[in-house]
């Protein structure tokens, strides 16, 4: 099916949905310099308002009587353009929240890793 433009529109083809993974970066921490959720949804929220879905900051389980600091955590956005925006056309970046450094990267699925390491044969 043609229109007068030259476009062509399949009516049947499915919605497209993008993979949850890609509306979301990685970010990580110094160690004894953590963030907390609220601290890094606030950077957010001032960056790119009305745009951080969820933050996630990861929370080892303590070891004996000592309580291990997170150091890794993962920022949702409701839109894959969003951590290109973040980015730029750099791999990582670093940004300072209260004196604290974070450093962010697209975030990449372990799923998405193993089936990548499946794809090329993985050769370990």
């Amino acid at each position: 099916m043609s229109t007068s433009r030259g476009s062509v529109l399949n009516a049947h083809a499915l919605e497209f949905k993008p993979n949850p993974d890609d509306c979301c970066i990685f970010v990580t921490f110094s160690n004894g310099f953590p963030l907390t959720e609220s601290q890094i949804f606030a950077f957010f929220n001032r960056m790119c308002p009305g745009r951080v879905v969820d933050v996630y900051v990861h929370r080892p389980r303590p070891t004996g009587r000592v309580a291990r600091q997170g150091l890794f955590g993962k920022v949702m956005f409701n839109s894959i353009s969003i951590p290109g925006n973040v980015l730029g056309s750099r791999e990582k970046v670093c940004f300072v929240i209260d004196g604290r450094p974070m450093y962010c990267r697209r975030f990449v699925s372990r799923r998405s890793r193993t089936a990548n390491a499946t794809a090329l044969g993985d050769r370990r």
